[in-house]
């Protein structure tokens, strides 16, 4: 063959490859985003030569775990679809795909719609810490804490003497032994607790006016 024939043939071969249609590239995934619907996603995913309730069932079939409920018309903005590939939707049979479609439909409440996840539980709060205070801090918050009570305060006594017994005054942290062995509108009774702090202030050389019971370690 001549140099000019091999060239027209190849030009010719080159036409023809050109005139070829391109099949389109389907994503493997699809990411939930919102306003999405299944029927969206099926829509826009869909291969050349199947159906569109042949792709709606081959998606549905491939992830029922995204759908709560069971909700076709339910999905999580953020989850990531698996689209099946166009052999396994094209073995989906064509009347039957329609079929389930309706009874899906039929099943499924109205209003298809991509929802968002539910947001986490948040975390319980941690109890505020107690400031660290010095002797000298600690006796003026006692007397304050008394001042408190007597013009009934009992909430912002209560805080008072909390932190002076932290910081280790002896009676504050009689005051909070007695204001647990009764209680009042700042804590409940709790009798281990009044015990924990008549001990605490009797190691501080406090004269309790009751006899403590012999503490025991665990």
């Amino acid at each position: 063959m001549s140099l000019r024939r091999c060239l027209a043939a190849l030009v010719l071969a080159c036409t023809a490859l050109a005139t070829l249609p391109l099949c389109a590239q389907v994503a493997a995934t699809h990411e939930v985003r919102k306003g999405d619907t299944l029927f969206a996603v099926a829509r826009k995913a869909k291969h050349d030569g199947v159906s569109r309730n042949q792709m709606i069932v081959a998606i549905w079939r491939a992830n029922q775990g995204a759908f709560p409920g069971g909700n076709i018309n339910l999905l999580e903005v953020g989850t990531i679809l698996s689209i099946p590939p166009r052999q396994a939707v094209a073995a989906i049979d064509s009347a039957e795909a329609d079929r389930s479609v309706r009874e899906m439909l039929a099943r499924a409440p109205v209003g298809p719609v991509a929802v968002a996840k539910p947001p986490a539980p948040a975390a319980p709060a941690k109890p505020a810490a107690v400031p660290a205070l010095g002797r000298d801090e600690a006796a003026r918050r006692y007397r304050e804490a008394q001042a408190l009570e007597r013009n009934g305060d009992e909430q912002g006594a209560f805080r008072a003497y909390l932190e002076s017994g932290e910081a280790g005054n002896g009676l504050a942290q009689r005051r909070l032994g007695q204001i647990y062995d009764k209680g009042n509108t700042a804590v409940p009774r709790d009798y281990q607790a009044s015990l924990k702090w008549y001990q605490k202030a009797r190691e501080q050389g406090v004269e309790i006016d009751k006899p403590l019971p012999r503490m025991t370690t665990k």
